[in-house]
């Protein structure tokens, strides 16, 4: 046998497209399925969240209690109302909101050997004197005041008619060096002071009698006032990729130790109702729901939300801002120019009015500067077209801290008239408009 001198033929090589192509298609289908998964998702419709009612949301926000910022059951209950709207199949954004609030450290009304605890008014600076408890009328004029020999002394009186704020100006006026107020009036108010250097307080009712019996003697009247800083959360719901053509909103917080049934927890159940009656429509991808926090510290999360979401709210149509909507006749709003045809049309009854407007303001050029007392003001900021719905009148901030009723008929009502406008909003022409420029020209 000889051997073998040539090679066999072998195999030839495979083409680089036959195993680069599926190397590549298995590569992107890789990338695809992980793409997907990493994308942001709705959390998935729960039927108990669609079928809950407004008695049976009003019920387990009640239960919070005051919803002041850094009070208990305001974390609580923002805890609550994130967790309804992820139920309802919403992507929730949480935006924290600070601030700082001044909280009585142990006030003190001193008389020989009697001492009673007593609490600063609401917004004073605190401080300590000492001096002969004077007794004076509550609606006594400064000059009155001074005839009584308040001059250096230390101020006694009762629940005045008018704001505290109003009685503390009387009684500094007449040159007393501090104030015992008995806050005995009818219904609780909420009554914040403005800062001095002189001890401001209060006591209960139930130590009238007590405190009386002090009236002409010298006392030691010491305020301790501390700034506690709180914080709450802005709380935003949406559809993944939903456009904000309409904006619905409300304020969570309270004022201090108040309920607020009608300022806002009526607001807060409105913009609820809407976003589950929205769940499944067309309305839900063209719908943010917006819960603000610290409004009534001075509209801290509206202030901050409207700036960081100043480019898509460009394509709103129209913000509706609830604000006090549960209790009174009839509903009313206070609309841009353009918006208010929208409103005759689909209620013709509805009452239109302007919002009161500070005399001592001056124009800005030639504009008069904006107004708003709620959180749709940083909205106009932004030349956003708003509308504020309240009940009962021209309404400042709920002053009276008995505000624990609710008329849910009116909260059905009030989301009503919202759903029909905002479907005639979304059906109405629209062109955005450019925010102001330096010359001012073009503005909202």
């Amino acid at each position: 046998m000889y051997a073998r001198r040539r090679t066999l033929p072998t195999k030839p090589a495979l083409p680089v497209w036959k195993w680069l192509l599926p190397a590549v298609l298995g590569a992107g289908a890789l990338y695809a399925a992980y793409h997907y998964a990493t994308l942001p998702h709705d959390p998935p419709l729960q039927s108990s969240a669609q079928a809950r009612t407004l008695a049976q949301d009003w019920q387990d926000l009640r239960a919070f209690g005051p919803r002041g910022l850094g009070e208990a059951g305001h974390a609580k209950a923002a805890d609550w109302l994130a967790a309804q709207f992820r139920a309802l199949g919403y992507s929730v954004t949480e935006l924290p909101v600070m601030t700082t609030r001044p909280v009585d450290a142990g006030s003190t009304l001193t008389a020989g050997q009697q001492q009673l605890a007593v609490t600063a008014l609401y917004g004073a600076g605190g401080g300590e004197q000492t001096g002969r408890l004077v007794r004076v009328p509550p609606q006594a004029s400064s000059e009155e005041m001074g005839k009584l020999g308040l001059q250096t002394q230390i101020a006694l009186t009762t629940c005045p008619a008018g704001t505290w704020a109003e009685l503390v100006d009387r009684v500094l006026r007449a040159g007393a060096f501090g104030l015992v107020l008995i806050d005995d009036c009818p219904v609780a108010k909420f009554e914040p002071v403005s800062q001095t250097p002189m001890p401001l307080v209060k006591v209960a009712a139930s130590q009238k009698a007590a405190v009386l019996a002090l009236a002409g003697q010298q006392v030691k009247l010491t305020s301790k006032v501390e700034q506690q800083e709180v914080g709450g959360k802005t709380i935003l719901a949406r559809h993944v990729g939903a456009t904000p053509a309409l904006v619905f909103g409300a304020h969570l917080d309270t004022l201090p130790t108040s309920l607020g049934a009608n300022r806002d927890a009526s607001g807060v159940l409105t913009v609820l109702e809407l976003a589950r009656r929205a769940a499944k429509a067309p309305l839900g991808d063209q719908a943010w729901f917006v819960v603000f926090d610290g409004t009534t510290a001075g509209m801290l999360g509206s202030r901050d939300f409207v700036p960081q979401y100043a480019y898509p709210l460009r394509q709103t149509r129209a913000m509706l801002n609830f604000d006090g909507v549960g209790v009174g006749e009839p509903l009313e709003a206070a609309a841009h120019a353009e918006l208010d045809p929208i409103i005759r049309q689909v209620d013709p009854q509805l009452r239109l009015f302007e919002e009161p407007r500070d005399q001592q303001q001056r124009p800005i050029g030639k504009a008069l500067p904006l107004v708003g007392n709620s959180d749709h003001l940083a909205f106009k900021q932004e030349t956003v077209r708003t509308v504020l719905l309240q009940r009962g009148g021209l309404n400042p901030f709920d002053k009276m801290l008995g505000d624990d009723q609710l008329d849910l008929g009116n909260v059905q009502k009030t989301a009503d008239f919202a759903q029909k406008f905002a479907v005639a909003v979304l059906a109405a022409p629209w062109q955005p408009k450019e925010p102001c420029g330096l010359t001012g020209r073009n503005c909202y």
